[in-house]
């Protein structure tokens, strides 16, 4: 899995995490990632249905398992605005790790994927760099390094 610049979106407006759902959704088939966009939107809702990514401090995971999905994918998305979501703290969210993993690595990749990223969220250091760097080349590195045990030169 390869994560760069462009797979991570800055100051991105919406008022829901339905319209989030659709801009990863587009922006994932733009980019290549997915073969289609409405039905990995879906994705994205039918998993949230299910129970919230949401987590705290600002924080939230949601994925995408699905038959759209060309390869795993990692997006880090920093919201202009915090919009509603269920969390632990109760807290709006601002900060999101979006996963998009194809139906067939579901059990496998997925699942090292939000594993690694769990774990990293723990780390207090961690989470206030990826809240304040607005460094895309910083943000690629402190992600490569808690998502694929990577660091960049």
């Amino acid at each position: 899995m390869d994560f760069k610049e462009n797979n991570i979106l800055l100051d991105v407006a919406v008022a829901s995490k339905e319209e989030l759902f659709e801009v990863i959704a587009n922006y994932a088939y733009e980019s290549g990632y997915v073969a289609n966009a409405i039905e990995t939107c879906g994705a994205f809702n039918d998993r949230e249905a299910e129970y919230s990514t949401g987590l705290q401090d600002g924080f939230a995971i949601p994925h995408a398992k699905a038959e759209t999905v060309l390869e795993p994918t990692v997006l880090f998305i920093r919201l202009k605005h915090e919009v509603e979501w269920e969390t632990f703290d109760d807290s709006e969210v601002k900060n999101i790790f979006a996963l998009m993993v194809p139906k067939k690595d579901e059990g496998t990749v997925h699942l090292e994927m939000l594993s690694r990223l769990a774990t990293a969220l723990l780390e207090d250091e961690f989470t206030q760099q990826i809240q304040q760097s607005e460094d895309k080349t910083q943000l690629v590195e402190l992600i490569k390094k808690e998502m694929i045990g990577e660091r960049i030169i």
